[in-house]
């Protein structure tokens, strides 16, 4: 299983970031908030990121 990559910060590329919400705007998406630079931000979940998170994950 490949390594996940951390998350960065969308604006100013700082890993000092929080999750605020599982889901964003949309599904597809996570808040994150970034310390160093006050953002919230969006970024799109992939297949394998809630794994190990207490979600199920079905794999076709």
């Amino acid at each position: 299983m490949p390594a996940r990559k951390e998350v960065r910060c969308s604006f100013c590329g700082s890993v000092n970031v929080v999750p605020l919400s599982m889901f964003g705007t949309a599904q597809l998406v996570s808040q994150y908030y970034c310390h160093r630079c006050k953002s919230v931000f969006e970024r799109v979940r992939w297949r394998n990121d809630d794994k190990g998170k207490g979600e199920v994950i079905h794999e076709d």
